[in-house]
């Protein structure tokens, strides 16, 4: 039997604890009241070589803390998910390793739900072992809960679960980033990344899709990144069109709908008719809503993406948008603005976030190690690439209020 404390000398953490307990296992049965995203990401990356349709999982959405997203990646990995259904709280933290006949072989039980910051720095006790006989009961309880105290999840409870965790969600992380409003940190001092704060940016992101997306003209490669360029580029088309060195341009307004089977495209030829930069991002954005999503996925899968954080924009709050229109193109509020093109890539809880909020937030972001893991990458490439090109142009402007035109013409 051992001990597991997180971050404590001595003592093996529970990361540490769930690598020993899923090593030559062939599968697990996990009683947990919650999952979130980085608390799945990380139990599959610490027991790689157990497949997902090896693993039972009883979870709850009592309280609505556990993440929907994450169980309906579970589910769609293969796992055998159950939601509990009996009439009192659901509260267990147990995860069982099983043998290749089904025999349990090790334990691990303690305080940590599966969320990323139980499993590497929130304050947490438990035990793993191998005691035949606590194995013995413990395989019978969750036998007992996962045949007769819970069931499958449907589509109904899944979006049911998805409304009264948005709620939940929202109002947990606004109240999380009132309390950051009131810690006081020194000048030139790190800012402390909490488990709580861990928590919140896991519901933030709980529902961010991939790859991020921008709120302007960048989704081709490496030339045609803003509106003024392609408008520089079209009004030169004939030569364009035969010059060798000009592939990479003939190339890239393909990718952005302005060209098909080597000529201009109907929006192209619109758009080289254009007088204005603001009209070019109109035509562009009626395209983009008036095209099947199939057909702009065959021409450019990025497209999509496009639509998807154009669409996001418009659901945050007023003045969330108000400042991120008026200061599109000042570079003292950038940081700001950045975490706001980011949020534009998740949903659900950053639709209800303040102004305020976004600026308590943008901090956290400063840290990508502490980050869950499942958006650690994405986000720290974000602010180190494509997130930091093109904003002194005012396409992040234009192509915003275009899309708002555009829906409502």
């Amino acid at each position: 039997m051992s001990i597991i404390l997180n971050n404590f000398t001595g003592s093996s953490g529970f990361s540490e604890a769930l690598k020993q307990l899923a090593q030559g296992a062939d599968a697990l049965s996990i009683g947990v009241s919650y999952i979130q995203m980085g608390g799945w990401d990380l139990l599959r990356k610490l027991a790689p070589d157990i497949s997902p349709d090896r693993m039972k999982v009883v979870c709850t959405d009592q309280m609505n803390i556990t993440q929907p997203a994450a169980v309906s990646r579970a589910i769609a990995e293969g796992v055998n998910m159950r939601n509990f259904c009996g009439p009192v709280t659901y509260h267990p933290k147990m995860i069982l390793a099983h043998d290749t006949k089904g025999h349990p072989i090790r334990f691990l039980i303690g305080s940590a739900n599966l969320s990323y910051s139980a499993f590497t720095n929130s304050v947490e006790a438990g035990l793993l072992g191998t005691d035949k006989k606590d194995l013995k009961i413990l395989k019978r309880w969750f036998d007992d809960v996962f045949l007769n105290q819970s069931e499958i999840f449907t589509q109904d409870s899944l979006r049911a679960m998805e409304e009264n965790w948005r709620r939940a969600a929202a109002t947990r992380t606004q109240t999380r980033l009132r309390v950051r409003r009131g810690i006081v940190i020194p000048p030139g001092t790190p800012i402390p990344v909490e488990a709580e704060d861990i928590d919140t940016l896991e519901d933030i992101f709980a529902t961010i899709q991939l790859p991020i997306g921008l709120l302007n003209f960048d989704y081709a490669r490496n030339n045609i990144r803003n509106v003024g360029y392609l408008r520089e580029v079209l009004s030169n088309w004939r030569n364009v069109k035969t010059d060798k060195a000009s592939s990479k341009q003939r190339s890239e307004l393909k990718l952005l709908g302005f060209v098909a089977e080597g000529q201009l495209s109907a929006l192209g030829r619109a758009a080289a008719a254009a007088q204005s930069e603001e009209e070019v991002a109109l035509l562009w954005c009626r395209w983009l809503q008036q095209t099947a999503e199939a057909q702009l996925e065959s021409i450019n899968p990025k497209l999509l993406d496009a639509k998807r954080v154009f669409s996001q924009f418009w659901r945050l709050q007023p003045d969330v948008r108000d400042y991120f229109l008026a200061n599109a193109v000042n570079p003292e509020e950038r940081r700001t603005l950045q975490t706001i093109e980011l949020l534009c890539n998740s949903r659900e809880v950053v639709q209800e976030l303040s102004l305020e909020d976004i600026r308590t937030l943008e901090p956290l972001l400063d840290q990508p190690e502490r980050l869950p893991p499942n958006i650690r990458t994405e986000i720290a490439e974000y602010f180190d690439n494509k997130g930091t090109r093109s904003w002194k142009f005012a396409d992040r402007r234009i192509f915003p209020n275009a899309w708002h035109r555009a829906e409502q013409s």
